[in-house]
C-alpha cells in the first residue's frame, strides 16, 4: 500500500536517485497554479520533464494515455524512471494508468492538488480511463510509491472544487463514521472541503478500508456509495456537453441511494437529505432516465444482470452488494426529491 508523506519527504526520496529521469504529468491549471508551489518545495524536480494534458473528464481517455506514453518514449524514459502526478482526479487517474503499464510499471508518486484527489482519487491504487463517455471502463489496481498530501495547494482551488471534494468526504463519513458526519454538518461544503482535520480523517478511513480489501472484492465496495447513479449522470453529462463535476453527480446518486436504503431510520434520512438539497443541485430533470439506465447497465459492479448498490443501515454504517432491480431504479429515478 502507498505511503503518505509530505513534499519534504518526497524530496528526500527523489534525491536518493538523482540520476533517474523524472517526469511531471499535469494539466494547464496545475501547471499555472500548482507547479510553482511544488518546485519551491521539491528541489529534486527542478530538471523534471513536463507533460501537460487537457483539463477535465473528457480527457481521461486512451488517446491522452497514448500521448503521454509517446512523450515518455520520445524522451527516453526507461523502467527505472519516476513519474509524478500533479493534479486532481483526472490527472491522478491517467498518470496512475501510465505508471501501472509503462515498461510494465514505473515508480509513481501522487501529488493531489484538489480536495477530491486528496481524499479519494489518489488513495488506494485505482486508476481508470473512460471509453467514450462511459466512466472507468478500463483500469488497474496498482499502488503508487507514495501520496503527498499538502493542503497548501487548496489555496489555489475555486470554491466549486472544494464543494466537489466535500461530497466524497461526506460520503466517507456516511458509510463509516457517524460522529465525523455530524461534525461535518456544522459546516458548509466549501468549509468541509478545505478543513485539514476532516481531510486527514477521511484519508485514514479510506486507507483502513483499502488495507482490508485492496482489490475491491468485498469491504472496499462500500466506497462506491452514490456512485452507481452518480457515474451514470456523469457519463450522460459528458455525452451532452453538460458542465458536471464528479462530486456534483455523486451527491445526486447518494440522495437516491438513501431513498433506496429501506432500513435507514427516517429521521436520519431526512437529516442527510435536508443537508444535501440545501447545498447542492440535485435535480435530474435535464437527464433522460432511459439513458441513465443504459449507462447503469455498463456499471462494472453489476453481476448476473442485477445492479449492486451500497446502501445505508444508518449514518456511519453501510452495506455493500445490495441487489436493486431495474423496476426499483425506474421507480426511484422518476420520484422527484
Amino acid at each position: 500500500m502507498e505511503r503518505i508523506l509530505t513534499l519534504k519527504g518526497l524530496n528526500n526520496v527523489l534525491t536518493r536517485k538523482p540520476n533517474e529521469k523524472k517526469v511531471i504529468v499535469l494539466d494547464s491549471n496545475t501547471y499555472k497554479y500548482c507547479l510553482p508551489i511544488l518546485l519551491s518545495k521539491v528541489n529534486a524536480l527542478h530538471e523534471a520533464t513536463i507533460l501537460e494534458i487537457g483539463v477535465g473528464e473528457r480527457n481521461k481517455t486512451i488517446d491522452t494515455y497514448m500521448s503521454i506514453v509517446k512523450g515518455l518514449v520520445e524522451e527516453g524514459f526507461d523502467r527505472h524512471s519516476q513519474l509524478i502526478a500533479l493534479g486532481g482526479g483526472v490527472v491522478t487517474d491517467i498518470a496512475g494508468f501510465v505508471g501501472s503499464s509503462y515498461k510494465r510499471g514505473i515508480d509513481t508518486y501522487m501529488i493531489p492538488t484538489t480536495t477530491l484527489a486528496m481524499v479519494d482519487a489518489s488513495i488506494g491504487g485505482k486508476s481508470a480511463l473512460n471509453v467514450g463517455e462511459i466512466k472507468n471502463q478500463i483500469g488497474f489496481v496498482h499502488f503508487p510509491q507514495m501520496v503527498c498530501i499538502d493542503t497548501s495547494f487548496l489555496s489555489t482551488l475555486p470554491s466549486r472544487h472544494k464543494k466537489n471534494g466535500a461530497v466524497e468526504m461526506i460520503k466517507t463519513a456516511l458509510i463509516a463514521d457517524r460522529e465525523l458526519f455530524y461534525d461535518m454538518m456544522e459546516y458548509s461544503p466549501e468549509e468541509i472541503g478545505e478543513n485539514e482535520f476532516f481531510i486527514k480523517q477521511c484519508v485514514k478511513i479510506k486507507r483502513d478500508i483499502v488495507r482490508s480489501d485492496p482489490f475491491d472484492l468485498s469491504m472496499r465496495q462500500k466506497l462506491n456509495f452514490g456512485h452507481t447513479i452518480g457515474h451514470a449522470i456523469e457519463s450522460d453529462a459528458i455525452k451532452h456537453g453538460i458542465d458536471m463535476l464528479h462530486g456534483e453527480a455523486v451527491v445526486i446518486g447518494m440522495l437516491y441511494a438513501i431513498e433506496l436504503s429501506k432500513d435507514m431510520p427516517v429521521g436520519q434520512k431526512n437529516t442527510v437529505k435536508k443537508y444535501i438539497t440545501k447545498h447542492f443541485d440535485t435535480t435530474i430533470d435535464k437527464y433522460d432516465i432511459n439513458e441513465l439506465m443504459n449507462y447503469m447497465d455498463e456499471d462494472k459492479k453489476n453481476s448476473c444482470g442485477k445492479y449492486n448498490f451500497v446502501l445505508l443501515k444508518e449514518i456511519g454504517e453501510s452495506i455493500y452488494g445490495q441487489e436493486v432491480s431495474k423496476e426499483q431504479l425506474n421507480r426511484i429515478l422518476n420520484f422527484k426529491n
